[in-house]
């Protein structure tokens, strides 16, 4: 698995780094707002909720893991850390 760290509007974002259309890594597009845009082919998702915005509304996206930052350093919680 793959992550991408982005800070946009001063706050920190750790995303799944897979664009859900074709498998782009999003960590190369840009970020407008609290939003990531694939450099491939222009999908948007949310930072916050990982949702994709598309024309009809929200749809399930990408996912976003929990974070926290310690000494200038992002700790990231990872699905396997939440079973403890």
């Amino acid at each position: 698995m793959y992550l991408a760290v982005f800070l946009a509007k001063g706050e920190i974002a750790v995303v799944e780094n897979t664009c859900t259309h074709v498998g782009s890594p999003l960590d190369g597009g840009a970020v407008i707002d609290q939003r990531v845009h694939c450099p491939w082919h222009g999908w948007a998702y949310d930072l916050r909720s990982g949702n994709l915005l598309t024309a009809f509304g929200e749809r399930p996206g990408i996912r976003v893991f929990p974070h926290r930052v310690e000494n200038g350093e992002v700790i990231v919680q990872l699905e396997d850390d939440l079973r403890n």
